[in-house]
Formats: C-alpha cells, structure tokens, sequence
C-alpha cells in the first residue's frame, strides 16, 4: 500500500478524521472487528487534538498555534497510520467498504509472486505480572528466536476460549494480526480459571499465511 494514503491538506484530513472518529466510537465496530477499546480511544484522542490545535489556529494563527498545530497533526497521522498497519489492512473482518470509508486503499503494491511464507513458528504462552493476561510470542524454528524468517510479513495469532479442543490452528476463531512476533491478550474474571488454545502463522503482505503451529494449551489465572 501506497505510504501516503493520508490526506495532505489539513482540511481533507479534519474531514477524514470526522469519519475515524465516527467508526472507532462505535461500539458495535469495536465488536465486530475485535478492535482494543483502549487503542481505538488512543487514536480518538489523537484526533480530537488535532481538531482543537486546527480550529485554535484558524481563529488564532500564532506562531504557538501553529507549532502546537503541526505537532498534533503529526501525531494524528501516526496514530492513524499505526492503528491501519495493526488492526485494519491485514484484519480479515474489515471489508472493502469500510477500508474505503476510512480512506485506506483498497489495491496493494506487493507484487503478485510475493510467496506465502513457508517457516512455521512453534508458538509460546507467557504469564505477565497482570492478571488474566498472556503473552504469546512466535518463535522462528531456524534461530529458535523470535525474529521473523525473511518471508514473512508478520504473525497471524489465533485462540480460543474454552469448548472442545480444535485440530488446528485454522479451527481457531478469534484472532489478530500483528507485524510483530509477540502479542498480549487480556481477559477478564468473567474468563477466570477457562482454558485456552494458541496458535500462530506466518503471514505475507498480501495476508497469505503459511503452516500453523502446533496447538499450545494455557489457562487464565
């Protein structure tokens, strides 16, 4: 995907940023993309900022509103930016016509030989120092490392709370994408003392995955 998707003009970005806003405010979105409450008001936060810095400059262009204007308008682009990298472009559950309306291009310009990656990782699950969470982390087999093999984009992640054992990774239902090799998913009491299945791929840019780990049982303390 092209890097400069984001609107250049300040005014086409205000209007962009409206209907971010709109989208990661709704509740039912957060839902039914699995998007984490707290980053969706992150990257909310960073927009309601802009908009004060914006509309500040416009009734006052001081040089001090204009510096705080240019600071804000670059941490709502990287927010932004951040957020489609994680949770949107490669998120399976987000559909052409919602990309389209969040203003992310749709074609991608991964050439078409790109190959899906061949390594499978074996998959780790870590206790934190908080409660009800687990850290999982990919581990590349050839360096026994959690560094990505060349052919790989980032993880694909998957689980599953409770019910019968699945084969699979594939038969895993919740999951979530990330260019990074580790990620932390948090539960609440409600999921206290469940067990839980973790498995994890390599996927390409264009989202093509490769073999699955073998499947890791873990519970929630």
């Amino acid at each position: 995907m092209a890097t400069d998707w984001l609107a250049s003009r300040e005014s086409e970005l205000m209007r962009m940023c409206e209907r971010w806003k709109e989208v990661l405010g709704a509740e039912k979105n957060i839902a039914l993309y699995e998007w984490k409450q707290q980053e969706c008001t992150e990257v909310v936060q960073k927009i309601d900022g802009f908009a004060t810095a914006f509309y500040l400059y416009s009734s006052n262009d001081s040089s001090k509103n204009s510096i705080a204007k240019k600071k804000a308008k670059d941490d709502v682009r990287r927010a932004m930016r951040n957020f489609a990298n994680t949770s949107i472009r490669f998120n399976k559950a987000v559909d052409d016509t919602m990309k389209q309306l969040l203003g992310i291009k749709i074609k991608d310009s991964v050439p078409t030989n790109h190959p899906r990656p061949s390594s499978q990782p074996d998959t780790l699950v870590e206790t934190t120092a908080n409660r009800f969470e687990h850290r999982l982390k990919a581990m590349n087999r050839e360096g026994r490392d959690i560094n990505k093999p060349h052919d790989a984009y980032g993880v694909r992640y998957a689980w599953q709370v409770g019910g019968e054992s699945p084969v699979t990774g594939a038969d895993l239902p919740k999951g979530k994408f990330s260019r990074k090799t580790t990620l932390v998913v948090t539960y609440t009491e409600a999921d206290k003392g469940k067990q839980v299945w973790y498995a994890s791929c390599y996927e390409n840019a264009k989202g093509d995955g490769g073999p699955w780990s073998a499947l890791v049982q873990a519970y929630i303390w």
